[in-house]
């Protein structure tokens, strides 16, 4: 599994990319910005934690919390 990196996702400001992961955090049913099939929570059994997401399809790991941190990088308020 490979993880998703701000600069793979054709999401192009600040607002669509909090409201993409505003989705995940609240556990939204959300489409892969990459291939469209449809994310699941990465630890289910564990934690049950939706700060991490995965596609089955394209096999990409979203770390919201890594793309949190490279949004604040790449995009300031």
């Amino acid at each position: 599994m490979e993880r998703v990196l701000l600069k793979e996702l054709n999401i192009t400001t600040r607002k669509e990319m909090l409201a993409f992961l505003k989705k995940l955090w609240d556990k939204e049913e959300t489409d892969c910005p990459i291939c469209g099939s449809k994310l699941e929570i990465l630890h289910k059994k564990a934690k049950k934690s939706a700060l991490d997401w995965q596609c089955k399809k394209c096999n990409r790991v979203y770390r919201t919390i890594s793309l949190l941190d490279e949004l604040n990088e790449q995009m300031p308020v």
